[in-house]
């Protein structure tokens, strides 16, 4: 149970307009006479529920306080945004870090990088967008080694939407990993909810490099080899 807040408001004497003021202040409904807008308003005390304006700036905090660390490796070297390397970019798979479906279950379930509470991201969903690069909507992947100084690197590609439709573009979407281990430090899409790192368009891109680094370690990367479902998109 969250803290409870101090309110210095007797809601057994307050007003119809205080009463209303607390909930809408906390995104709570407003309905009701006012012996439900008291009961309402105690229930809201007992949960410890915060001011919507109080919650966006926590969540305003996070997110300036992720944006910084998503840009800089646990080494501390600080890193360009993808979207600022114009040239570099390859499709040689062969200088792609080897992936494997831990690395890709550990970012997505078991990562705590992403939340502000230090629990578990547990965006168990999106395993299920193994559909997408089955599917081939991947497509587009590239890797830049940013340079030789640096720990990690971007890996990058272009993601058809599941629904696709005239005139939409598709989704732009970037990972970070280590140059060694592989190990995921961050992502991104322009998709609208890519500011959380783990929507279905990156997850579809981390399944694209567990499938290059298995055909990678099987010898089957070559183009005489059959096709490639990251080369082309459907």
């Amino acid at each position: 149970m969250a803290d409870k807040e101090n309110i210095d408001i007797d809601f057994d004497t307050a007003t119809i307009p205080i009463l209303k003021d607390f909930l809408r202040d906390r995104g709570f409904p407003v309905s009701g006479n006012k012996k439900k807008l008291i009961e309402r308003s105690k229930g809201v005390i007992t949960l410890g529920k915060k001011p919507l304006s109080v919650l966006r700036e926590n969540d305003l905090r996070e997110k300036n306080s992720r944006e910084l660390s998503r840009f800089r490796t646990p080494l501390g070297e600080s890193l360009p945004r993808p979207e600022a390397l114009c040239d570099g970019w390859t499709e040689n798979v062969h200088d792609f870090p080897n992936f494997t479906n831990n690395e890709l279950y550990n970012y997505l379930v078991l990562s705590k990088e992403r939340t502000c509470d230090g629990a578990s991201n547990k965006a168990s969903r999106q395993l299920k967008a193994k559909v997408f690069y089955e599917d081939r909507h991947v497509h587009s992947v590239q890797y830049h080694h940013i340079n030789t100084e640096i720990s990690h690197c971007y890996i990058r590609s272009k993601v058809i939407p599941s629904l696709p439709t005239p005139g939409k573009k598709d989704y732009d979407v970037w990972t970070c990993l280590s140059k060694v281990t592989g190990r995921v430090h961050s992502a991104g899409c322009n998709c609208n909810a890519g500011e959380g790192e783990s929507c279905n368009h990156v997850a579809a891109l981390l399944y694209a490099l567990e499938d290059i680094s298995h055909k990678r370690s099987e010898g089957l990367d070559a183009c005489t080899s059959g096709h490639n479902k990251w080369k082309e998109p459907r």
